[in-house]
């Protein structure tokens, strides 16, 4: 069984990336949405392609030959956005942690580190797959060479693969008559100049016809329509240039073994804890690293009217206490407790337990605490009989808003990782889009815990939160 090795166009797949997917950031603000979106990519094609042997290239910002020959080379790119140049550094970190070999040389671009390497793997009887946004390097494409062009989107990423018979179906040319057509067509978005007047059809056409742009020029005479065929008389070395800068070198010196991208153990401690740090959740579920939870919360359900009153009469005895009526269709179906670190209680509504009388048993704790802290306390307000001089209340939700307004949106396990550092499953992920009833009835685990989460970190988040708005 042949070995197959899969190469990929750093920069390109993490501007993909970017621009498919929502602008993530973490609880310091750093973007990563490229970086989640290229790991995605990366690991649909790594299971997709069954490939044992995995490398990634990225561009330099030094000069390559090609500046050399044509000082404009891309000289109307604009610069990269910030949020994905900041990116860069992070991916490349979190590569070497999974040793995937990261392979960059000043001189070259990754495409001509794409080429050497696909040629050179071919040539030991590899079998290649290059992942690029780039449709120059379709001219790479042989029968052993595949090139994959990811589209992502929020909904997913589609592919569009190209071998060498693929390129001819598609465009009508050979992968090294694709050159032929960028030498004449040019390259708005690389600066290349190719020949004024001649388009991507009339280009087509032309190299269909004789193939290479040389051979036209030796039979300039027989070119339509006209005006092309002045053209490429008056622009001949222009188009030649062209073609220079669009193709991709295959024999760059590098210092670099192909059993270097051998795949081993890509799911380390290391890249586990980076990862983590810019909490990409979804991507850490890949990983088999155990470590101790950081936290751990206790929610009881207390169902009988002696132990709820035994429970209100503890927690107006406490310092601070966390809390949160659960409301549901406008009405409260149970209220969130918590005044002891790792505790929280559910006091459901039934039988003697009404809605008045959480509400009232609620009321006497607020005037018997020094604070009492709540998620969402707008919502809490209805089932309270307080007035502004109850200055125990704090709104969680409301104080983190004044330290970040910019944020859409101020949930309990946000206010985790952003005030206390702990990362928390949040009710989507834990319940989906059902309601805490019927949750309680079919996943009532879970369901405690996400509504204990609700009085248990407003508790704990307090003084930080307190703290962080002094200082602001």
């Amino acid at each position: 069984m042949k070995n197959k090795l899969m190469l990929m166009d750093g920069h390109s797949i993490l501007n993909r990336a970017f621009y498919g997917l929502p602008d993530f950031t973490n609880k310091d603000g750093i973007h990563t949405g490229a970086i989640l979106g290229f790991f995605n990519i990366m690991y649909k094609y790594l299971e997709e392609e069954g490939a044992d042997h995995l490398l990634v290239a990225f561009d330099r910002k030094e000069p390559t030959f090609r500046h050399e020959r044509f000082a404009e080379y891309k000289g109307t790119r604009k610069p990269m956005p910030q949020e994905i140049h900041e990116q860069v550094p992070l991916l490349k970190n979190i590569l070497k942690a999974m040793n995937i070999p990261v392979m960059e040389q000043a001189g070259y671009e990754a495409d001509d580190i794409l080429g050497t390497i696909s040629r050179q793997g071919e040539k030991e009887g590899y079998e290649v797959s290059i992942v690029s946004g780039d449709r120059d390097l379709l001219q790479l494409a042989t029968d052993h060479v595949k090139i994959k062009i990811p589209k992502t989107k929020a909904s997913g990423t589609v592919t569009e693969d190209y071998y060498a018979s693929d390129v001819k179906e598609a465009y009508g040319v050979t992968p090294l008559e694709f050159i032929d057509l960028k030498g004449l067509m040019g390259d708005t978005a690389d600066n290349i100049p190719g020949v004024p007047g001649i388009g991507e059809k009339t280009a087509s056409k032309i190299i269909t016809a004789f193939h290479s742009i040389e051979n036209a020029y030796a039979h300039i005479d027989e070119i339509t329509p006209k005006r092309a065929q002045n053209n490429l008389r008056e622009y001949y070395d222009q188009a030649i240039l062209s073609k220079e800068l669009a193709t991709i070198k295959l024999d760059c010196d590098l210092s670099y073994h192909l059993e270097d991208s051998a795949l081993t153990d890509i799911y380390t401690k290391e890249a586990y804890e980076l990862l983590k740090e810019l909490e990409l959740k979804s991507l850490l579920k890949r990983f088999s690293v155990e470590e101790e939870p950081e936290f751990v919360l206790s929610c009881s359900m207390i169902e009988d009217m002696n132990e709820a009153e035994e429970v209100f009469t503890k927690a107006k005895k406490a310092d601070r206490v966390g809390f949160q009526f659960i409301i549901e269709n406008k009405k409260c179906i149970g209220l969130s407790l918590s005044y002891e670190k790792g505790k929280a209680c559910y006091i459901p509504v039934q039988g003697f337990i009404s809605e008045d009388y959480l509400g009232q048993k609620m009321t006497e704790v607020v005037k018997s605490v020094k604070t009492a802290a709540a998620m969402y306390l707008k919502e809490s307000l209805a089932w309270l009989e307080v007035t502004e001089e109850d200055s125990a209340l704090f709104d969680t939700e409301v104080a983190a808003y004044l330290l970040n307004p910019l944020k859409d949106s101020y949930q309990y396990e946000e206010i985790a990782r952003d005030c206390l550092g702990i990362t928390l499953p949040g009710r989507n992920e834990s319940l989906g889009k059902i309601s805490y009833q019927e949750a309680l009835e079919n996943q009532q685990e879970k369901a405690l815990a996400c509504i204990g989460y609700l009085s248990q970190i407003p508790m704990l988040a307090f003084p930080v939160l307190v703290e962080r708005l002094r200082e602001k």
